[in-house]
């Protein structure tokens, strides 16, 4: 597992953001967020940047770039 379908997974899990949800509130499929958490697709650039938006990350965070989670200024 990657290390944003990782994160991904624990911050759904965390915040109780039901896939169902996340997928409505991005305008995709439930099987698209299904296969981000499992690594097997990754978000376009844009629904990147909008799942960051949700969880009040960054996208160096989501992605693995830095190991220290923090919102965003």
């Amino acid at each position: 597992m990657n290390k944003f379908a990782q994160r991904l997974t624990e911050y759904l899990n965390w915040k109780k953001i039901p896939h169902k949800k996340l997928a409505e509130d991005l305008g995709v499929s439930v099987r698209a967020v299904d296969r981000w958490c499992t690594g097997e697709n990754e978000p376009t650039l844009d629904n990147l940047m909008r799942v960051c938006d949700i969880l009040g990350e960054s996208a160096d965070y989501m992605l693995g770039r830095v190991d220290v989670a923090g919102k965003r200024e």
